[in-house]
């Protein structure tokens, strides 16, 4: 029976287990004459009933995913003190089963992009060669934020959740909780601006955020370290399995944050500059990476094409290392020399989709030495055994025909057409 339909059969049982224990709680109080072994029953019957209300809690944040938690006055006071500021209201968080934070991370995720904006970015990165058709970018991306986690920051709504194996107790849950709480708190200063941002402008305030969540966790920890003698998180073994087994594209967007937002926020945080930074965060992932910070891009404009436009988008030089990562590290240093990439899908029929992903490079040799990396990978999506060479068309397993173009000299130009 499904837990929405147990609920209020169990609850109308607690319920009435509970009058039931209350009148013969009053009924031994009246007819022992106040003797001690009365006096235990109504202890022992007392501990039931509160047993009884606990259980009850516990099944109504199983339905209906929530249920309160009491987040101590400390651990609010470390947060305001870690960020410089202070919540301006009180901070929600919530309960859920474990197994059901998955799909709530799924339907945020899908929610961020608008209708059909999270479809039409899955079928343009499988035609870039970012996923395989096999891919769903969605539920691959929340098992990497759901196995495992003690809490999750829901952007929609601005509020924190944890499990409902949740110890308040516990020092790895506490610096959990510590790191949604720092999320509600940032997210109540420098909530999101109204409108899509552009995915690249996303995911760096997206990195800034949770980079100065996980700052303040990790404060808290050494704080708990010092005091306490608290050594360290446990390895987790399923998430770095799931990892290992994920596309590079999902692996990277995922690890993004930690990687590189984390070192940036504390950075900022030591210098006291947190604050100016969350107010106006880097709109290109280029600025995380080392020697990259405060890059200029090149604006691209891509050429008319026929049909209707579905999706117009920005990989950034973070989209393209990962593109690269499958030809080993070498070649997802070739990156390096992004200064700007556009990419368009577009329809000119309700099967026939296209795309088409310009690449500018920082000079005419970067260009060449990407061009080869790319002929190469072109080669391994159609299964040939020559890399294509510019401007001939190599032909996929499915029918399509992938083309390298040389728009301009430091350019490199990608299409996935329909014949």
């Amino acid at each position: 029976m499904r837990p929405q339909t147990l609920l209020p059969w169990l609850l109308g049982a607690a319920i009435g287990t509970a009058g039931w224990m209350q009148g013969l709680q009053w009924r031994s109080a009246a007819t022992a004459t106040e003797t001690e072994d009365s006096e235990g029953k109504v202890v022992a019957l007392e501990n039931e009933i509160a047993l009884l209300k606990r259980e009850n809690e516990s099944l109504r944040s199983l339905a209906q995913g929530g249920g309160e938690v009491k987040v101590p006055q400390e651990l609010l006071d470390f947060v305001e003190d870690a960020l410089g500021f202070d919540f301006k209201s009180n901070p929600q968080v919530h309960r859920i089963a474990g197994e059901e934070l998955r799909d709530r991370i799924v339907a945020s995720i899908e929610a961020r992009y608008g209708p059909h904006g999270l479809d039409s970015r899955q079928q343009a990165w499988a035609l870039m060669g970012l996923l395989t058709a096999d891919d769903r970018f969605a539920p691959q991306l929340a098992a990497t934020k759901s196995i495992g986690a003690r809490s999750w920051f829901d952007e929609q709504g601005g509020e924190g959740w944890v499990t409902d194996r949740f110890d308040p107790q516990a020092v790895p849950d506490q610096a959990a909780l510590i790191r949604a709480l720092a999320r509600i708190l940032i997210h109540q200063h420098y909530p999101p601006m109204p409108g899509w941002p552009g995915d690249e402008a996303a995911i760096c305030r997206e990195a800034l955020h949770h980079g100065a969540a996980m700052a303040v966790e990790n404060r808290f920890l050494a704080r708990q370290a010092l005091g306490i003698g608290f050594t360290g998180l446990k390895d987790n073994a399923e998430a770095r399995e799931l990892m290992a087994n994920l596309p590079a594209f999902v692996r990277g967007i995922a690890t993004f944050p930690s990687a590189l937002g984390l070192p940036r926020a504390e950075r900022l945080m030591d210098q006291e500059e947190i604050m100016a930074a969350l107010h106006k965060p880097p709109t290109i992932t280029a600025d995380f990476f080392p020697d990259h910070e405060g890059l200029q891009p090149s604006p691209l404009a891509l050429p008319d094409t026929p049909g209707n436009m579905l999706l117009e988008e920005s990989a950034g030089m973070l989209g393209l290392r990962l593109w690269l990562e499958p030809l080993g590290e070498e070649f997802s240093k070739l990156a390096d020399g992004w200064r700007g990439d556009r990419y368009r899908l577009h329809a000119t029929s309700d099967v026939d989709v296209h795309l088409i992903w310009d690449i500018r490079l920082d000079s005419e040799k970067s260009a060449d030495a990407f061009a080869t990396a790319a002929a190469d990978l072109i080669s391994s999506f159609a299964g040939t055994d020559e890399p294509p060479a510019i401007g001939a068309a190599v032909t996929t397993p499915e029918g399509r025909k992938f083309t390298l173009l040389r728009p301009a000299p430091d350019t490199v130009r990608l299409l996935n057409q329909v014949p």
